[in-house]
């Protein structure tokens, strides 16, 4: 009997946890919380319109014949994809393209005798040091 409680408080404890980074994210994010609300609405709007004929090939027949119905779950579908968009962004990879550019850059200058010479030269002038003599 324990054992049976243990798994299902395990299951609802891993449900919970799983859940919690986007409960997180609609707390803070205000278009996704619109957006949602917006499915929601289309939804429930839909689905009192599909409610007059009951069973699924009465709700069939009604979306097939009924534009309003149509457009009213289209939009509810919409709202959700831009709200899953917005929970599933997609990673910048700004800082690993700029640590693969630079050692890439640095891979290259050090290859290349002449690239070395070239920015040991420019680096001194930005620098002011002139190699240690006294004239410009």
């Amino acid at each position: 009997m324990f054992t049976r409680n243990k798994r299902v408080s395990g299951a609802a404890a891993d449900a919970i946890d799983g859940l919690a980074p986007y409960a997180n994210q609609l707390a803070h994010d205000e278009k996704l919380r619109r957006r949602l609300i917006a499915a929601l609405g289309a939804g429930v709007a839909a689905r009192e319109r599909a409610s007059r004929q009951l069973g699924p090939l009465g709700i069939a027949v009604r979306l097939g014949s009924d534009p309003v119905l149509r457009a009213q779950v289209t939009e509810a579908l919409q709202q959700l994809q831009k709200a899953k968009g917005r929970v599933t962004r997609r990673r910048s990879h700004t800082t690993r393209n700029v640590v693969l550019f630079l050692t890439g850059a640095g891979a290259i200058i050090a290859a290349v005798p002449g690239a070395r010479a070239s920015l040991r030269s420019r680096l001194r002038a930005l620098s002011g040091d002139n190699g240690g003599t006294d004239t410009p």
